[in-house]
């Protein structure tokens, strides 16, 4: 598994490309907001609602 520096480093990476190359910029946004819709966002709101429920209930489960 990778460590937290590396997917820092290649976050900060991508997001220094996005910001310099404006044709990627809007096209990464569109598919973003094409994938948000607020069917997919109550999916993922209730699927983290389920994992952290049962978290809570099994605090022995990590």
């Amino acid at each position: 598994m990778p460590s937290n520096k590396v997917i820092g480093t290649v976050v900060i990476g991508a997001a220094a490309y996005l910001m310099r190359n404006k044709k990627t910029r809007e096209k990464t946004m569109s598919q973003i907001k094409s994938l948000a819709t607020p069917e997919t966002i109550d999916k993922v709101k209730s699927q983290l609602q389920s994992i952290t429920k049962s978290k809570t209930s099994n605090p022995s489960a990590h």
